[in-house]
């Protein structure tokens, strides 16, 4: 498909004609899972995020710059949604093997916990000076790239990274007396946000 037959299907999305989309889905749709395969070593999920990221599209279609390189926006979508896939699977993982297979669920006690955990981690957050506070939210947090970071604040890289390891360092020292299984909650409470 030439760049202006793409480009005149993504205008026609825009407008939220569905045929668009669906032809958008049917070009896109094998490259892509063929990509999360590869990432998530999981058809399955592969396929769960396949569908996530085209409700995505559909939600976010006016706000699609039609002269922008479409593929590579999918992809960076596609990399991310894996990432957090596959960081929500590893938190399943310690959660099973901290508590054991045989815990029952109990949704009451969860949501306290989240909460409090969400309290533990917002204070501190709170000791972070604003713009340690905000790079490290908007990278950590919302896993933005650093030259994504840098265009939205206008800041430098390297201020970036200085902004990072300050941040990491008085978070370890907030966090350091919480028994394991509170960071647990709190790794919960990130991979939610």
């Amino acid at each position: 498909m030439s760049f202006s037959d793409e480009q005149q299907l993504l205008v026609d999305l825009r407008a939220g004609d569905a045929n668009a989309f669906h032809s958008i889905y049917e070009i896109y749709a094998p490259r892509l899972t063929s990509k999360l395969i590869q990432l998530l070593r999981s058809e399955e999920l592969a396929e769960d995020v396949l569908q996530d990221i085209f409700t995505k599209i559909w939600e976010i279609r006016k706000t699609i710059d039609p002269g922008q390189n479409f593929a590579a926006f999918l992809y960076k979508m596609a990399a991310n949604r894996s990432k957090n896939v596959f960081r929500r699977n590893v938190y399943d993982e310690l959660m099973r093997n901290e508590m054991g297979q045989d815990t029952g669920y109990n949704p009451i006690e969860d949501a306290m916990n989240e909460l409090e955990a969400k309290k533990m981690l917002d204070a501190a957050l709170d000791k972070l000076t604003p713009r340690q506070r905000e790079v490290y939210t908007l990278h950590k947090l919302e896993g933005l790239s650093y030259q994504e970071i840098s265009e939205r604040l206008k800041i430098s890289s390297s201020a970036i990274n200085h902004h990072i390891q300050e941040a990491g360092k008085k978070l370890r020292m907030a966090l350091k007396d919480y028994h394991f299984d509170i960071l647990i909650l709190l790794l919960s409470v990130l991979l939610k946000k």
